[in-house]
């Protein structure tokens, strides 16, 4: 499964939320520029290559049909920039139609597709799911399909607003577990910084050598209901606090949940905060005309400078490399179009005001190596460990109660090509070096990549 990072795709998602085994590994590949995360997977048979938006904020797999709108219509190619790739459910064997036209789906950024639920083979390196339901779009707005991995109850066809009588149907995650890939509901994710060369999610495990320190565990905010008990339908975690090269601006009563969500390309948070950042930095905010926040490029050659988000005892410190870009891509602005500010070199901040929730999106989850446990409701997380080239994938079991009590490196690791696996057994001290090594014939690595052009002209 290929996952290609695209800066330049002209449908941007805002916010994607709606309204004994082994681990699945898949390696990530990243551009200098930043952006979406784009897999490559096998569906149908014979096997189709097909390409993917990996996002944690949605939780439906679709695809786009090859006789949909947007494929098949030049002058919404003009907009679009054309499609990524498409699947012809009349070439395959295994296809199935499962709900005819129940697919349905509209995200934060008014984008969406519709179409019908199926039931076909989906092979993700070398990785086998059978007919896994996904969606297959016969109309669209997005040049790509998506691969949400959150909550089942996070799926379009649970949304009373668009189906007569909703219903929710086994996630990938979950049929990667009914199907014995993984042992439980849990991944982790690591994009890696803008300049890497690569990165990864891990279904089922989790890589010591991609985080400094130690994991901190944090419970993920449901939604309570009546009887006490909670429902979970998005990875939404609070922060604490909120600064600015370990100046704080927030007070100590601050609470904010904000989601976890790598399908958005930038972080939101709440506007009154914003103002403080903007305030801090000397920036202009001209969200209102032309979408972008303008800080002087000379900040991000600060080495100290950092933005710092809090999580309770955790401190994720995002460098200011990694929040401020060149306007180029979603940032481009005709140079007539911009405001007057007080310096001469111009660049656009990473982070945004926005409505609640508010999401961290990749220019926050770069900087953090974050494990989404379905299972038990949990997210663990610390400071990436930018430019590893070593693993050690650590399976995640089903009898866990809680994420294991992991270590990470030491600072920042040097490069190198040394590679080890090994397995938990105790969730209190799962990365102790005494731990057995697991079937590496049951561990499967699946290649991830990236690109900055628009996808349309990256797949033909």
């Amino acid at each position: 499964m290929n996952i290609v990072k695209d800066r330049d795709q002209t449908s941007k998602f805002r916010r994607r939320g709606l309204l004994p085994r082994a681990s699945i590994t898949e390696t990530l590949a990243n551009n200098a520029t930043g952006g979406d995360y784009i897999a490559t997977a096998k569906v149908g048979t014979p096997a189709q290559t097909v390409t993917f938006l990996i996002d944690t904020g949605s939780s439906d797999v679709w695809m786009l049909a090859a006789s949909s709108d947007l494929c098949t219509t030049p002058s919404l190619q003009l907009q679009t920039g054309g499609c990524s790739s498409t699947f012809d459910e009349k070439k395959s064997t295994t296809y199935k139609l499962a709900v005819e036209g129940a697919f349905d789906i509209t995200y934060a950024d008014k984008s969406g597709a519709k179409g019908d639920y199926i039931n076909d083979t989906f092979s993700i390196g070398g990785a086998t799911i059978k007919a896994l339901e996904m969606g297959l779009a016969y109309t669209s707005t997005s040049s790509t399909g998506v691969m949400g991995i959150g909550y089942s109850l996070n799926e379009a066809s649970d949304d009373s607003r668009t189906q007569e009588v909703p219903f929710v149907y086994p996630s990938i995650i979950e049929t990667m577990v009914s199907q014995g890939l993984i042992n439980t509901k849990a991944y982790s994710l690591y994009l890696d910084d803008l300049e890497a060369s690569s990165g990864s999610i891990i279904f089922g495990g989790v890589d010591t050598q991609k985080f400094e320190g130690s994991l901190t565990q944090l419970p993920i905010v449901g939604l309570a209901l009546q009887n006490g008990s909670s429902v979970y339908s998005d990875f939404g975690v609070t922060m604490s606090a909120m600064g600015i090269t370990g100046k704080t601006l927030t007070n100590s009563t601050y609470a904010d949940v904000a989601i976890l969500d790598s399908g958005t390309a930038l972080t939101y948070l709440a506007p009154d905060l914003m103002a403080l950042i903007v305030t801090a930095l000397g920036g202009v905010d001209d969200t209102a005309q032309t979408q972008n926040i303008y800080v002087d490029c000379d900040l991000r050659n600060t080495a100290a400078m950092t933005f710092d988000f809090a999580f309770g005892s955790a401190t994720i410190r995002v460098p200011a490399s990694e929040m401020i870009f060149d306007l180029k891509g979603i940032f481009a602005v005709p140079a007539s179009y911009l405001p007057t500010v007080p310096f001469k070199s111009v660049c656009a901040l990473g982070i945004q005001g926005g409505e609640a929730p508010y999401i961290l999106g990749d220019t926050f989850l770069r900087s953090a190596y974050v494990v989404y446990d379905l299972n038990n409701n949990l997210i663990g997380i610390a400071q990436t460990n930018f430019g590893s080239t070593k693993t050690n994938v650590v399976e995640l079991q089903a009898s866990a109660t809680s994420i294991p009590n992991l270590s990470g490196v030491t600072g920042s690791s040097s490069p190198s090509t040394s590679t080890s696996t090994s397995t938990s057994t105790n969730t209190k001290n799962a990365g102790a070096p005494t731990i057995p090594g697991f079937d590496v014939r049951r561990l499967v690595v699946l290649g991830l990549w990236a690109g900055f052009a628009v996808l349309g002209g990256l797949f033909v």
